[in-house]
């Protein structure tokens, strides 16, 4: 009953780092493995469940990363947090499928920091945890992200106003 429910809502976050359709069905097995072996952890008082397995399954996407040497991550828009302010106005007038193109051009450190920040909401010192990196790392890691996005997003509707022309 937990997998039915939370599978869909999980895979979305999973969705979100990996691009391998295999890939991605076996980091959901691991999140749902940590779930149920840690399942007598949860504690109803601290938060809600729902929230409690998105961050099992954070974890456990970060972790995965940190496993492997080459990172491949996907995004979607689908779910942006607050944190995303200081992004979005380079992203307006993006469809969702140029952005995630945009996205998953972007070098692998930018991407990776820029979706556990602007996405899921971390802070730095988490993401420096997480990613085993130094916290300054994570922020220039961001800051860089968000002028590649701008550089890349001028350069995308220079071409679209010069299809346009055509």
């Amino acid at each position: 009953m937990v997998y039915q429910s939370y599978a869909p809502y999980l895979y979305a976050i999973v969705k979100n780092y990996f691009k391998g359709q295999e890939e991605r069905k076996d980091v959901l097995q691991e999140i749902f493995a940590q779930i149920f072996t840690s399942i007598h952890r949860f504690d109803a008082t601290k938060g809600a469940f729902k929230s409690w397995i998105s961050k099992i399954a954070v974890n456990q996407c970060a972790y995965h990363l940190r496993k492997r040497s080459k990172l491949h991550i996907v995004f979607s828009i689908d779910e942006v947090n607050e944190q995303a302010e200081v992004v979005l106005p380079h992203l307006e007038g993006l469809d969702k499928h140029t952005l995630e193109q945009l996205l998953h051009q972007m070098p692998e450190g930018y991407r990776t920091v820029f979706l556990l920040h602007v996405v899921d909401g971390y802070k730095h010192k988490e993401i420096s945890e997480r990613l085993g990196i130094k916290e300054q790392s994570s922020r220039s890691q961001l800051a860089r992200a968000i002028k590649w996005i701008r550089q890349n997003t001028q350069v995308q509707q220079q071409l679209l106003s010069l299809i346009s022309l055509s």
